[in-house]
């Protein structure tokens, strides 16, 4: 008999009780019977309520962790309940629900072990500020450079929060972040998942993803990080001249080197 497919749909949120809801029930809409689970990382209004009136599991953090830190919680609920598949979603309205079929049906059908929804291949059909505009794009083009050897592909969307993995990536994630100092940044994740993928020798695969512009144009889960997608500010101006470049290369020899 083959692998019994169980899937679970997470949403890390903080102070997301205008918009949870909404991507919830277009979840059920379209994938309906599926398991979601809402890590709530120390939100301060009403999303714990928004989400128990609902059929998902919900977790809570008592205090802001951090992004990192909820990935790892997803990852542990994975396994105390016989997952085999994730896939991380938005809970802010940012991604679009229905395309969690392409993540899901590309790790079904083993075409990957990671899979990343690319805003590019897909659409964003927006304005960002010409900071994060152009500072994705160039933090992709950089990652690209870096992986081509390994991955034979170009990489258009690294910093994508949508995306999906194999139990096998689970397994892997799980295992450096309890057992070393990597992925512990969220604000770096993505970069130091794709050299674990790639010296692991696992598959990577980018899908079309629909990314939206948010309600308020503010992510709290990234508020911190100079990223939250609001006009831009002096710390977006830092983050991206000082704070990025020293994490990036930071990370980068982190990885060569160890």
């Amino acid at each position: 008999m083959g692998e019994e497919i169980k899937v679970l749909i997470v949403l890390p949120a903080r102070n997301e009780e205008e918009k949870i809801g909404e991507v919830i029930d277009k979840i059920h809409k379209y994938f309906p019977g599926i398991d979601i689970l809402i890590i709530d990382d120390g939100s301060d209004d009403n999303t714990a309520k928004v989400v128990s009136s609902r059929e998902v599991h919900l977790l809570r953090h008592e205090i802001n962790y951090g992004y990192a830190k909820a990935l790892q919680s997803a990852r542990e609920f994975v396994f105390e309940n016989g997952f085999n598949y994730l896939v991380l979603c938005d809970a802010d309205g940012q991604h679009e629900p229905q395309d969690i079929g392409k993540i899901i049906n590309a790790l079904i059908q083993k075409k990957a072990d990671y899979v990343i929804a690319s805003r590019v291949l897909g659409s964003y059909p927006y304005q960002d500020p010409f900071i994060h505009k152009y500072g994705r794009k160039l933090y992709s083009f950089l990652v690209s450079i870096l992986f081509y050897y390994k991955f034979k592909m170009r990489i258009t969307d690294s910093s994508s929060g949508f995306k999906g993995w194999n139990k096998k990536v689970i397994q892997l994630f799980t295992d450096i972040y309890m057992n070393t100092n990597k992925l512990q940044d969220g604000r770096i994740n993505d970069l130091e998942e794709l050299f674990i993928i790639a010296k692991n020798k696992l598959k990577v695969l980018e899908v079309p993803g629909r990314f939206y512009k948010r309600k308020d144009d503010i992510s709290r889960i990234y508020s911190n990080y100079g990223l939250s997608g609001d006009s831009p500010k002096i710390k977006d101006l830092y983050h991206l001249l000082f704070s990025w470049p020293f994490l990036f290369f930071k990370t980068l020899l982190r990885n060569i080197f160890r």
